[in-house]
């Protein structure tokens, strides 16, 4: 019997439950990339009279999925149990958010941070998602998210312009120049393609991401891997991505370090290092004089990082609140280059730097008994491919599709 028609007779023999389910998984991988929400209220998104995005509370089109599919596995929901230690820290986390500036702007994150953590902990309790046709469903999923996302994005970058309004795929409107990331490429500059998502930067890593837990998954087939890869580099190429790049590379050097074994640790600890704590203390130094892009764009994030740094030695037990950031940026700014800069109001662009500033040691401390509780097999030496996006951009955390990301990436690689 063909391969195809075998395939069909598993599926057709599952539980209408496990098919429900299994579509849901499928749809909710699909829809993670897609930035199509609604804004619940824009009171308390405004710092001095600007709109800041991160700051609107909103429901995206991926939880009208992923709450359904929720509700179906509380069967496997009731079944996750938490040390009291763990529950009174949490308990403290969400009360803390009860004190800070936007309360609802805090609250919504951190639903939506719930939402994926239970994501994962279903995914990885319930029988049916350790199955092929899961696995199948999951990479089929994955595929059709990156040709539909590279196919917007080439579209999007020789055009100059958006496929579709915003009501209909989520796209940014690329005619609103004076919000949208453009580069110089040796025929003039352009504007870049953001595919569906919120920023080329998120729209890249979501290629290689998605590429890397795709290779991960049917190692063996050359030509597919050297597509993938491929299509990897020409959307960075489209994007100029640089921590795309530098994750591709990581990614390299995790299957170069699965292969030898030799200095394993060691080399892993050195990567750790450069990015954590070096990289942050080179930008301070590499900071350059000249009026260009690039110049502004590493002279913010060294001013948001500074920011950061400067609202932990302030609020180092509880931070300024979780989502707070932004809200709270121009009372810990002293960069005397902010008064540029201050319509450029984003987080810090440093993953510990932010997590610490917004949620200070206690939200470190539930972070890493919550690792703990998910028993990520691996997970320092798996995470360090992620190392590049968390030592130069947000998203991972300030997402949901960064969310969903962190949690799929978690669960495939």
């Amino acid at each position: 019997m063909n391969s195809k028609l075998i395939w069909l007779a598993k599926f057709k023999d599952k539980q209408t439950i496990d098919i429900v389910k299994l579509l849901l998984f499928f749809t909710i991988i699909f829809t993670l990339s897609i930035n199509l929400f609604y804004k619940i209220s824009l009171s308390g998104a405004y710092v001095n009279g600007l709109l800041v995005d991160y700051l609107i509370p909103k429901i995206y089109l991926t939880e009208l999925f992923l709450i359904p599919f929720l509700i179906i596995e509380f069967k496997q929901l009731k079944s996750i149990k938490l040390s009291n230690y763990f529950g009174f820290l949490v308990l403290l986390l969400l009360s803390r958010q009860l004190c800070v500036p936007n309360t609802l702007a805090a609250f919504t994150h951190l639903i939506h941070f719930i939402e994926i953590i239970l994501f994962f902990s279903v995914v990885k309790r319930d029988p049916i998602f350790k199955s092929k046709i899961a696995e199948e469903f999951a990479l089929g999923a994955m595929f059709a998210t990156l040709i539909f996302q590279s196919l917007l994005a080439i579209y999007q970058f020789i055009f100059q312009e958006s496929l579709l309004k915003y009501q209909i795929l989520g796209e940014t409107n690329l005619k609103d120049l004076a919000n949208i990331s453009r580069a110089q490429f040796f025929f003039g500059e352009r504007i870049l393609p953001y595919g569906t998502t919120a920023h080329p930067n998120i729209l890249a890593g979501l290629i290689v991401i998605f590429s890397i837990l795709i290779i991960q998954q049917i190692k063996g087939c050359k030509k597919t891997i050297i597509a993938l890869l491929a299509n990897a580099l020409l959307i960075i190429y489209l994007t100029q991505s640089l921590t795309a790049l530098l994750t591709l590379g990581l990614f390299g050097l995790y299957l170069l370090l699965d292969k030898i074994k030799a200095q394993r640790t060691v080399i892993i600890f050195i990567v750790y290092y450069f990015f954590v704590l070096l990289l942050p203390f080179f930008l301070t130094k590499m900071t350059p004089n000249e009026d260009n892009f690039y110049a502004d764009s590493l002279e913010r994030r060294v001013t948001l990082n500074q920011a950061a740094l400067t609202m932990f030695e302030k609020n180092m037990i509880f931070g300024v609140g979780i989502n707070n950031f932004t809200l709270e940026l121009e009372k810990y700014t002293n960069n005397s280059a902010y008064k540029e800069i201050v319509r450029f109001v984003q987080p810090a662009h440093n993953l510990l730097f932010l997590m610490l500033s917004e949620g200070g040691l206690l939200l470190l401390t539930v972070l890493f008994l919550l690792i703990k509780q998910l028993k990520v097999k691996h997970f320092y030496s798996k995470s360090m491919i992620l190392l590049a996006i968390a030592s130069l951009d947000h998203y991972l955390f300030t997402q949901f599709s960064g969310l969903g990301l962190l949690a799929l990436f978690y669960l495939f690689i």
